[in-house]
């Protein structure tokens, strides 16, 4: 069903709550979202009237279910975003940029933070579109970090890339221990806000595989990666 996914998700509702409310079950939820069937006309009516449902609309947005939890846990609280950081031990840029749908996956220990603070666990079924939604097949998941936040940098082996505030990558790179690296960019003149605005990681403990990888993502950006360009061929 056109829009419903991204409709769901902007009304902060996880799959669950949505097939409570409408009297189906989370499956049929989710085999509407992936075009797996179609609800009834009663049922569309309905859906409509508790998720606003414009169908005349031509597409809507991309939608983030990790921005619809956190947004929803932290309005049931009364809490601000600065207090919500303060209460988690985050910084308040990175709760701005997950509610804003920039940060569309969090590292498991920053997500635990949020949960403790909010005494409130993110749905199973949000949880796990989140997951797949960041999942790399062979690989595991993308995870957003603050690269400015020093608890929040992976100290694992694995390849991040840099974005800038218009959340262009700028820059890739990889290391046995990622927050080392990142440690080693802070004397640079580049590494500060906003020409780095935040980033991403992903495990790979391969040596020869993330140096493969890294060159393979340089080349691909070729211009865009405005910063790391050892391994760019110009033509």
């Amino acid at each position: 069903m056109k829009n419903l996914r991204e409709s769901r998700i902007r009304a902060g509702l996880s799959q669950g709550e949505l097939a409570e409310k409408v009297g189906v079950t989370q499956p049929t939820i989710s085999n509407w979202e992936r075009g797996r069937g179609d609800p009834s006309e009663e049922q569309r009516i309905l859906l409509q009237i508790v998720l606003g449902i414009d169908h005349s609309a031509e597409s809507v947005p991309d939608a983030s279910p990790l921005a619809a939890w956190l947004s929803k846990a932290r309005m049931a609280k009364g809490w601000s975003v600065p207090e919500l950081a303060h209460r988690a031990g985050v910084t308040p840029p990175s709760v701005y940029r997950i509610e804003a749908g920039v940060t569309r996956n969090l590292r498991a220990a920053t997500r635990a933070k949020l949960e403790r603070a909010l005494e409130n666990s993110m749905p199973t079924d949000a949880a796990q579109e989140v997951a797949e939604e960041a999942e790399v097949e062979g690989l595991g998941s993308l995870e957003d970090f603050d690269p400015h936040n020093d608890p929040e940098r992976p100290a694992e082996p694995g390849i991040y890339v840099l974005y800038d505030v218009s959340d262009r990558p700028i820059y890739v790179g990889e290391g046995r221990n990622v927050k080392r690296r990142l440690k080693d960019h802070e004397e640079k003149f580049w590494f500060k806000r906003p020409i780095v605005e935040s980033a991403s990681w992903i495990r790979i403990e391969d040596d020869q595989m993330r140096k493969q990888i890294e060159t393979l993502l340089i080349k691909f950006l070729k211009s865009n990666a405005v910063i790391n360009k050892q391994n760019v061929e110009r033509g």
